[in-house]
């Protein structure tokens, strides 16, 4: 009972997510600044050209704010996905850097 429970916990660390440090996160925010940006810019383009063309609807604030909110719940997979996908290097090579011989 015991060798099960101790392997059923390391599997279970073993799938658990290691946290991102402040330089991992650095490394992907551009790539997140880009794809929200991608998916701002058409949607905020399209809102002017509708309100601009007479759809009064696009005008309010709030209807705005919604189609925002929306646009950011349907691309939350794509906009977050390189957070998602990353995968750090080997933190034990990245902490302990290999020794010259005496």
């Amino acid at each position: 009972m015991g060798k099960k429970r101790r392997e059923e916990k390391l599997k279970r660390k073993a799938q658990q997510r290691v946290p991102l440090s402040g330089r991992d996160m650095l490394r992907i925010f551009p790539s997140l600044l880009l794809r929200a940006f991608i998916v701002v810019m058409p949607l905020s383009l399209l809102m002017t050209i509708l309100g601009s063309n007479g759809v009064t609807l696009f005008n309010n604030f709030w209807v705005q704010m919604g189609t925002y909110l929306a646009a950011y719940i349907v691309f939350n997979r794509f906009i977050f996905g390189p957070i998602r996908n990353y995968q750090p290097t080997q933190a034990s090579s990245r902490n302990n850097p290999p020794r010259a011989k005496p």
